[in-house]
């Protein structure tokens, strides 16, 4: 279940937060203040589109697993994936894209 993988992830140390990003780059579903991760998740979501494009222009039968960005006060990790969505009365279920991104502080930094 996504909501229980979001908590675990989440309750590591030094975890300030995460959101997921649908394939259109809406925010889907956030731990972190809607702000900062509308955000972060603008230029993140932006970034892995770029990332991914690479990766692929490289090797057309590869593709991004995740991505780490590091400065100097947090990491940042991204990681796109594929889930199942039930839509409608019907609850028809459909596979659509999703990017997980983390927000997180280096040891050492508040």
């Amino acid at each position: 279940d996504i909501e229980e993988a979001l908590k675990r992830i989440t309750a590591h140390q030094g975890v300030m937060g995460v959101a997921v990003f649908d394939d259109t780059g809406k925010l889907a579903r956030y731990s972190l203040p809607q702000e900062l991760a509308e955000k972060y998740g603008e230029k993140i979501f932006m970034l892995q589109s770029i990332a991914r494009t690479a990766v692929r222009d490289v090797d057309p039968d590869n593709d991004l697993m995740y991505f780490r960005i590091d400065t100097k006060r947090f990491e940042i990790l991204v990681a796109p994936f594929w889930g199942e969505v039930k839509y409608g009365v019907t609850g028809a279920i459909k596979e659509k894209g999703y990017t997980l991104f983390v927000l997180q502080r280096k040891p050492g930094q508040t």
